[in-house]
């Protein structure tokens, strides 16, 4: 072989090493666009807007034809991750959606990605935690400052009452991914209220995800979902303030410019200002003070006697006050009727 036929092909390769990467932009820059919405951290009600207004302009932007939710979450507010979840179901109504789950997509999170076309993990992702935690209401006595006009109005009801509450929003969430996933999910009723967290590869055995794959593979399923042969990706992340993270897994896989890893008190609180309702992971709420909150596992109790003079009702994802879940976009809840006195805590679609 001459001298000037190794030169030619050396630079041959070279000169196709530069070019290849700007070809590569050029032929996936024409055929359409799938868009990527991270949901990162604490899901609270900052970061529930912003994300919204992400999945909002996705579904709205004709230039967008489909979406990829990246989760790095462990879940957190009851209310907010509602909204996601009926956020991410009009979504997937109007384009193909798709969700790949990074460190974690558990509790609130997972409420977020179940209306998913497919789920993508790792092997090493979190995915699970189908479930509610709360802190418990503190006894209150009547006194000589504040004045009350009903007999539940000072206390909000019993505990019973309280912890009916708490079942009827885990029965919508638990619903909800039965809904959801359909046929794909290989877990019984009963098997998913354990709240089981689950590794990537056993979340794809028992139906919680569809695939191993990181978001390239589900940018790949998105694309093919849309029809598109050629596409570009575009990232919308909300700039709404710093990404709060109470898992520090989360907080060192997260590309979120500004982000700060926080207690879990953030959310849980401590003991006192009444009540908070979560659907979060339960390895993220060991950092607090044990009197801040009891773990407990409840039931449904019986339908207590009518006449205490309260009429309202708990409901997931349903602004009407009922607690079956039902309506257009709530989360569906096989649910009998909340007994007298058992006081609503999500304004769920909005």
């Amino acid at each position: 072989m001459s001298r000037s036929y190794v030169v030619f092909v050396v630079l041959g390769v070279v000169l196709g090493a530069l070019v290849a990467p700007f070809a590569y932009d050029a032929a996936t820059a024409t055929g359409g666009t799938v868009a990527v919405v991270p949901l990162e951290g604490a899901i609270d009600g900052q970061s529930a807007a912003g994300v919204s207004a992400m999945l909002a302009e996705a579904r709205q932007n004709p230039s967008i034809d489909a979406v990829v939710i990246v989760s790095n979450s462990g879940g957190g507010g009851a209310a907010a991750s509602e909204e996601l979840y009926l956020q991410a179901k009009r979504t997937a109504a109007a384009k193909p959606l798709v969700a790949s789950v990074d460190a974690t997509a558990a509790s609130g999170a997972y409420y977020t990605i179940a209306p998913a076309d497919a789920v993508y993990v790792k092997p090493a992702s979190v995915v699970g935690s189908v479930g509610v935690l709360a802190t418990l209401p503190q006894e209150l006595e009547p006194n000589d400052v504040v004045g009350t006009t009903g007999p539940n109005k000072l206390s909000g009801g019993d505990e019973r009452e309280f912890l009916y509450v708490l079942e009827s929003l885990h029965r919508a969430f638990v619903g909800a991914v039965i809904a959801q996933r359909g046929e794909r999910l290989q877990l019984s009723r009963a098997e998913l209220e354990q709240a089981r967290v689950y590794s990537g590869g056993q979340a794809v055995e028992v139906g919680l995800a569809d695939d191993i794959g990181g978001r390239e593979a589900a940018i790949r399923e998105a694309a093919r979902r849309a029809n598109l042969d050629t596409y570009e990706v575009r990232v919308l992340r909300p700039d709404n303030g710093t990404v709060r993270f109470v898992s520090r897994a989360n907080y060192v896989a997260s590309a979120a410019p500004d982000r700060a890893l926080v207690s879990s008190s953030y959310l849980l609180g401590d003991g006192t200002g009444g009540p908070v309702f979560l659907t979060l992971a339960p390895m993220y709420a060991g950092a607090v003070e044990p009197a801040a909150v009891e773990a407990r596992e409840v039931a449904a109790p019986s339908r207590p006697a009518a006449g205490n003079g309260s009429t309202g009702s708990a409901s997931a994802g349903n602004a009407t006050g009922n607690a079956t879940g039902g309506g257009a976009d709530g989360p569906p809840a096989a649910l009998s009727p909340a007994p007298a006195g058992a006081t609503g805590v999500s304004d769920g679609a909005r």
